[in-house]
């Protein structure tokens, strides 16, 4: 019931902008009411328990203003240069882009319905926006290239010439300068949604899988001079990205979000980086000079430090979400150790990391990973059981402190996290040919 009073308020908003930018009759506009109301307590439902809608107030934030904005500037466009000109197209693919296909669905039926009743309750109109609305969301789905969004758009032209065309078989009337902006308009739309895309993710800090291919490109800024500053942090970053993109693609989850944040999970290591054991040289460890307590402010800092960096770099909020998430709330042991030597009554708690744990899958794979490539360097014997054995002692290790709880990762998902977990580090460390000498000729 509570779900159904806030989609009523929120068709209520939708409904009176609408109605702003084109008045109709107060018998349409109820009927506009009744449907926005039901497609968005439609919709919200499925998308109100999304882990990544929860992480942080801009999903909710930013899904409103995109609602409210078509609701405005879609009905205006058509009643100013005719149903042509439509931008259901174009809104419901920056939707999908953004957050995924059911709030894509949500917004391209949403505007649907408002320009049927809007103009006339116009078949048309409402069987070229569906037919729009099911072709964003369905093409635009797992798209990685600025291409795929033209190639979507191209499908989207199509299918809007077919709609004038029957059009025109079926009521006899249609121009030919109908059937040359039907055909424009999804590509015309989709370099504007190519050209809005980066403000959006740049302001918002939900990015598109394009804006995080190029996030991934590691002659990033930020990771060259990762690369520079903690060049040991830099390599352990990388092959956490490789069995974590690994590992999210066997489950099913989104393996590029999980390589890209991979990369940048560590980046507060960049201060203070001799300070972290992959960047120390042999004989080297300035830990041995300080006590454990200043030690373990040294090891939180760089998950403050990452977070700063984060909202500097405007890095997207699941990234920022994983630095500080990829310890978890787990103890620093070695140094809690060395202080229980000093103070055998200290509390395991002073030596917590901060949190909190992971939240979202790709953050729970993170955090193995993370855990496992720093093992397994320590690994003598590399043989592919004792490399199974490493896995999963720390794979349940974690579990069993229940670091995991709220990731969404299933016992079934951690066992094929496992395996693999396994292949990549056996594949890295097989055992190479050991070429014979070459006989120095007398």
């Amino acid at each position: 019931m509570k779900d159904f009073l806030k989609s009523a308020y929120v068709a209520l908003i939708i409904v009176g902008i609408a109605d702003f930018f084109s008045p109709v009759r107060i018998r349409d506009l109820v009927l506009d009411y009744v449907f926005v109301t039901l497609i968005w307590n439609f919709f919200y439902t499925r998308i109100k328990d999304n882990k990544i809608m929860k992480l942080h107030k801009n999903y909710a934030r930013t899904l409103y203003s995109l609602v409210i904005t078509s609701s405005g500037v879609v009905p205006f466009v058509i009643d100013k240069w005719g149903s042509s000109f439509s931008a259901v197209y174009m809104f419901t693919a920056i939707t999908v882009l953004l957050f995924g296909e059911d709030p894509g669905e949500m917004i391209g039926f949403i505007l649907s319905f408002l320009v049927f009743i809007h103009f006339n309750r116009d078949v048309w109109i409402l069987l070229n926006s569906i037919l729009m609305t099911m072709i964003a969301s369905r093409t635009l789905r797992e798209v990685y290239r600025r291409s795929d969004v033209m190639k979507s758009a191209f499908y989207a032209s199509i299918g809007s010439l077919l709609v004038s065309i029957l059009k025109y078989l079926i009521d006899g009337y249609a121009g030919t300068y109908e059937f040359y902006i039907s055909f424009l308009n999804p590509l015309v739309s989709s370099v504007f949604i190519l050209g809005i895309l980066p403000y959006i993710e740049y302001t918002s800090r939900i990015y598109s899988n394009i804006g995080l291919m190029e996030l991934g490109n590691l002659n990033n800024p930020l990771l060259k001079e990762l690369s520079i500053k903690a060049p040991g942090t830099y390599q352990h970053s990388t092959m956490v990205a490789n069995l974590s993109e690994a590992a999210a693609e066997r489950i099913g989850s989104n393996s590029l979000l999980a390589r890209v944040a991979s990369y940048y999970h560590d980046i507060g290591k960049m201060r203070r980086s001799g300070f972290f054991v992959e960047n120390q040289f042999e004989g080297t460890n300035p830990h041995d000079e300080i006590s454990p307590f200043l030690s373990h402010l040294i090891l939180d800092e760089h998950v403050k430090y990452g977070l700063e960096l984060a909202r500097k770099y405007r890095l997207p909020i699941p990234v920022e979400c994983v630095i500080s998430e990829h310890h978890g709330t787990r103890v620093q042991k070695y140094f809690y150790y060395k202080a229980k030597e000093i103070d055998p009554n200290i509390s395991e708690d002073e030596f917590r990391y901060p949190g909190p744990k992971p939240r979202f899958k790709e953050s729970g794979i993170i955090m193995l990973a993370d855990s496992v490539e720093a093992a397994s360097r320590t690994l003598r014997n590399r043989s592919h059981s004792h490399i199974k054995s490493l896995v999963e002692n720390i794979v349940m290790g974690i579990f069993s402190e229940r670091q995991l709880d709220s990731s969404g990762l299933t016992l079934e998902d951690l066992e094929l996290i496992i395996d693999e977990f396994t292949r990549v580090i056996t594949t890295f460390y097989h055992r190479r040919v050991e070429y014979p000498k070459e006989e120095t000729v007398q």
